[in-house]
């Protein structure tokens, strides 16, 4: 396939993908960075390799990952799922976190932590076997492993507020 053919589908599939990354209006810029890009429309995958840098200033997420696939559906028209791998690390918001694989389900606004995760937000931490992020309801759910248990570093707030992990007063 000629370059201009093969750079066409590309920004199709990446570009033409409304639901990359949860893009809300379709407006809001998503930008994707990364040493290389592999897209297989049969396979319906496009994978970032290598310093991978993704930014969905939509909803305020930033994923950066040694390769990040992203899964779309039969007529490569939105995003199903996203898989982050290797040195994964996520913000949004005033949370940060980190861990060896993260899955992004963009129509239910959820990401999977798995692998050693952490999440903080501002001096709080929690870490257990696999963090649910539920990014549209503000909630998250921490699993320990198998003879472990989940880790929470909570600091009081001025003014009587409860930590973040905390019950409120």
């Amino acid at each position: 396939m000629r370059r201009s053919g093969w750079l066409f589908w590309v920004c199709t599939a990446i570009l033409g993908a409304p639901g990359l990354l949860g893009a809300a209006d379709g407006r809001a810029p998503i930008t994707i960075s990364s040493d290389t890009l592999e897209l297989n429309r049969k396979a319906r995958v496009a994978v970032y390799r290598g310093n991978v840098a993704a930014n969905d200033r939509a909803r305020g997420i930033n994923i950066l990952a040694d390769q990040i696939e992203f899964f779309f559906d039969e007529r490569m028209e939105e995003l199903e799922r996203a898989l982050a791998t290797g040195n994964v690390r996520l913000s949004y918001g005033e949370r940060r976190g980190v861990a060896e694989r993260v899955e992004y389900y963009p129509a239910e606004s959820r990401a999977v932590l798995i692998g050693r995760p952490k999440v903080w937000q501002n001096e709080d931490v929690v870490s257990g076997c696999r963090i649910t992020l539920f990014l549209r309801d503000d909630r998250s759910q921490v699993e320990g492993c198998e003879g472990e248990r989940v880790n929470a570093v909570l600091y009081p707030k001025r003014g009587g507020e409860a930590p973040a992990g905390g019950p409120r007063r």
